[in-house]
């Protein structure tokens, strides 16, 4: 099995995908859960928006609300009025969508319009 992990505690650190087959044993230390191997220890990813957004902004994952990370790289539409982004050209009330916080929306409109605009190009 592999296991996402980072080499400090708060996850600040470069991902690493390591095999827990490495591991020799798992402690707990002042709360967390602590990987050993021979390599070193490592600590398991804590799955939170605000760690994911940290590890993956540089692959195109944008905040576009508090709730959400978006995969920009896959909107293909923008209804401003509606704080909404879509993953389909033609956006149906059945479509999946991303909300985009309204007090961002004049902050972000740019951004994601660039976006959208290069996603087309595909």
């Amino acid at each position: 099995m592999i296991q996402p992990v980072t080499s400090d505690r708060h996850n600040s650190s470069e991902v690493i995908m390591m095999d827990m087959s490495d591991v020799l044993y798992i402690q707990i230390e002042d709360g967390a859960v602590v990987f050993y191997c021979k390599q070193g220890r490592f600590y398991p990813l804590v799955p939170s928006l605000s760690m994911y957004h940290k590890h993956l902004e540089s692959t195109g994952f944008l905040r576009l609300d508090r709730t959400n990370l978006v995969n920009m790289s896959k909107v293909r539409a923008f209804d401003e009025d509606r704080g909404v982004v879509y993953f389909e050209d033609e956006a149906k009330p059945s479509s999946m969508k991303a909300t985009v916080a309204f007090m961002n929306i004049s902050k972000l409109k740019k951004i994601i319009h660039s976006w959208i605009a290069g996603n087309r190009q595909d």
